[in-house]
């Protein structure tokens, strides 16, 4: 059986740098490699890749990912919503997680989580 290390998301955008500004200024990610129509960026070490990829027409392209929080969500979410950027899903708790949803340009969600 293999040892797996970890996964890395990786979401399909229509314009790469466009997507490195969103992340960067709504998210706090930066770059960690930059191939031009293939990014990745991290943040804390949680990773997403960013693929530049166009759809054929009629087709929509929408990815989602998961961001855990060890702590902090409340001040996280608060420091999004203060740089404008709304919500698809407001901050609330489950029994076992308490998150909020963001979308990117794109239409790709992130779901920011910590648990409980």
């Amino acid at each position: 059986m293999p040892i797996v290390d970890q996964t890395i998301p990786v979401l399909f955008v229509q314009d790469a740098r466009r997507s490195i500004e969103w992340f960067s200024r709504v998210l706090g990610f930066r770059v960690r490699f930059d191939y031009g129509d293939y990014v990745g960026i991290e943040l804390d070490g949680a990773q997403i890749h960013l693929a530049e990829r166009g759809a054929p027409d009629g087709v929509r392209l929408k990815g989602a990912c998961q961001v855990h929080l060890v702590s902090g969500i409340e001040e996280y979410v608060a420091a999004i919503v203060a740089k404008g950027q709304v919500l698809a899903a407001p901050l609330s708790s489950g029994s076992t997680m308490h998150g909020a949803t963001v979308r990117d340009p794109d239409g790709n969600d992130i779901y920011l989580g910590q648990l409980r």
